[in-house]
């Protein structure tokens, strides 16, 4: 049995987190997993996919040199063959820990179409010089950063994938209709968008809608004191980081994106499992989730009215929106399921 290596910054709630968890569970079933981080919070959901007999937990501690030579000789020790690299962090310890371990493949990880100048400079150094190969998960983040100067043949892409289970949802409640965003609270989320667009809704709608934003992060205040000027206090509610978000998935009736770039996104990914038509952005590989016309619709970055109108049809033609949510869940099976996202890394472990 082979013993392969995920290296995640932290278990705490996220994207990438949670894909690391994933990951680690689906490959447990045939490997031996050890799981390395580097801070001890942990997100109760990524522990319970993690908690499995195959799968190793181990907290690295210190500063990057001293994480790098720990896992060094975890590598060794364990003869671990591969190490898939999650966060920007990750990238370099998981390059420095394998220096002259040819037995050892480090497989980088870049889980958004944009990074910072200085992480991309970074990243772009260990692709070309220390890597197996870099991971993406998303096209279009691939195909700028091969623009950018990364390599085509050590460039890969493995898309986020999901425990499609084709959950049960609150749809017909149409008395009240539920407008969902669920992310961290960050600027590239571009909640200042969201809101221009639910006040323009609420001046052309005749129904009540409520409007949640689920999650958290550093703009927090920024979104509250947003929401007190364009008077937006009883339409909208923002929840943070709850215990209970499928009940937010559940009793929503669409889903809003309106990111001013993503990789590929966790949160649609869940709003089609729980056959929640979307309007979203076209960044990032949306395009990939959402299909326009089809399991809902895309729209330009930063245009408000546009998305009020997406929502505004959605509203009123509630038998299209279901059947939409209908082709997304159809669309997420076929394409994002664990099954197929455990395939293309064990093709990646056997190739070597």
């Amino acid at each position: 049995m082979k013993n392969i290596g995920i290296l995640i910054r932290s278990l705490k709630p996220g994207g990438a987190e949670k894909q690391s968890a994933l990951l680690a569970s689906v490959l447990s079933d045939e490997y031996r997993v050890f799981v390395f981080h580097q801070y001890k919070e942990a997100a109760p959901a990524n522990l319970k996919l993690i908690d499995r007999n195959n799968i190793t937990k181990v907290h690295l501690q210190g500063g990057i040199v001293s994480k790098a030579s720990q896992l060094r000789k975890s590598i060794i020790k364990n003869d671990i063959c591969c190490i898939f690299a999650y966060l920007s962090s990750d990238n370099l310890i998981a390059s420095l820990a394998s220096l002259g371990l040819s037995r050892c493949k480090v497989y980088g990880g870049i889980r958004s179409s944009k990074l910072p100048y200085h992480k991309f400079i970074t990243l772009r150094f260990l692709h070309k010089h220390f890597q197996t190969a870099t991971i993406f998960n998303n096209h279009a983040g691939k195909d700028q950063f091969i623009n950018s100067g990364f390599l085509k043949s050590k460039s890969i892409v493995v898309p986020n994938a999901i425990n499609v289970n084709g959950s049960d949802s609150n749809h017909q409640n149409r008395e009240l209709v539920n407008i969902l965003s669920v992310g961290r609270f960050v600027k590239a989320k571009d909640y200042e968008t969201a809101l221009q667009s639910i006040k323009t809704l609420t001046g052309t709608c005749t129904q009540k809608i409520k409007y949640f934003i689920v999650g958290f992060g550093p703009e927090e205040q920024n979104i509250r004191d947003l929401i007190d000027k364009e008077q937006l206090n009883d339409t909208v509610e923002l929840i943070i980081n709850p215990d209970n978000i499928e009940e937010y998935y559940q009793n929503a009736n669409i889903y809003l994106c309106t990111s001013i770039f993503e990789g590929l996104s966790n949160s649609i990914m869940e709003a089609l499992n729980y056959r929640l038509p979307v309007v979203a952005t076209d960044v990032g590989d949306n395009s990939q989730l959402v299909i326009s016309n089809q399991t809902g619709y895309l729209t330009k970055m930063k245009a408000p009215l546009d998305i009020a109108n997406y929502l505004k049809r959605l509203i009123d033609d509630p038998q299209s929106g279901e059947s939409m949510g209908k082709e997304g869940y159809i669309h997420l099976k076929n394409n994002y399921s664990t099954n197929k996202f455990k395939e293309r890394y064990m093709q990646l472990i056997e190739s070597q």
